[in-house]
């Protein structure tokens, strides 16, 4: 939605902290609203549904986040323009060299601006490509090659077949802020390479 920032679209926003995304406490996530009711709601939630003391009122869980893993979000929420500035550097790049492949790359539509947590092509032999990007050192990695309504506890009987695709056709390289612009070109060469095999 034009002017409106990821987690503001609803009453509730979730972001999570893992160690992997644009910005880490270590673990962890945060919910934000504006709701007052669903800030009291969820304040019991995470505090075993105890409004003070130890008198539960309603079913909550342990969902605190550790006073040292607030102190390193809080430093590192004060960085976070730095490092989507360089995740954006790095996908434009990537995008550049890579622009006149095969290679399925992502882009922005009108009115978006991503964060680029992850940097996700699509091409044929993905699997033989992510192995030998992977033994030239380089952390390209497919997130969840089984598409999550084919995992047995769900039971989804969906047939959901640009999911399916996807799952045996993406894979995500390294745009983080600790890749440096020869990295990225070196990135890019192998991956040509690769798909013009």
């Amino acid at each position: 939605m034009k002017g409106k920032q990821t987690g503001t679209f609803f009453e509730l926003g979730c972001y999570s902290l893992y160690p992997g995304k644009v910005m880490t406490s270590g673990e962890g996530g945060v919910i934000v609203t504006n709701n007052k009711k669903l800030y009291d709601k969820l304040q019991m939630i995470r505090n075993h549904g105890m409004v003070k003391g130890y008198d539960s009122k309603i079913f909550g869980l342990n969902l605190r986040l550790p006073e040292i893993n607030a102190a390193i979000a809080k430093i590192q929420i004060k960085k976070l323009p730095k490092f989507i500035q360089s995740r954006r550097r790095n996908a434009k790049l990537l995008s550049e060299l890579l622009s006149d492949t095969k290679i399925k790359i992502p882009f922005e539509g009108k009115n978006e601006k991503f964060n680029w947590s992850l940097y996700t092509i699509a091409t044929k032999n993905r699997d033989s490509i992510l192995k030998k990007l992977n033994s030239k050192g380089i952390g390209a990695a497919v997130y969840y090659p089984t598409p999550v309504h084919k995992i047995p506890i769900y039971k989804i009987k969906s047939k959901l077949a640009n999911t399916d695709w996807a799952s045996k056709h993406v894979l995500s390289l390294p745009v983080h802020p600790k890749v440096p612009v020869k990295n990225i070109e070196y990135i890019a060469k192998s991956v040509r390479d690769l798909v013009n095999e």
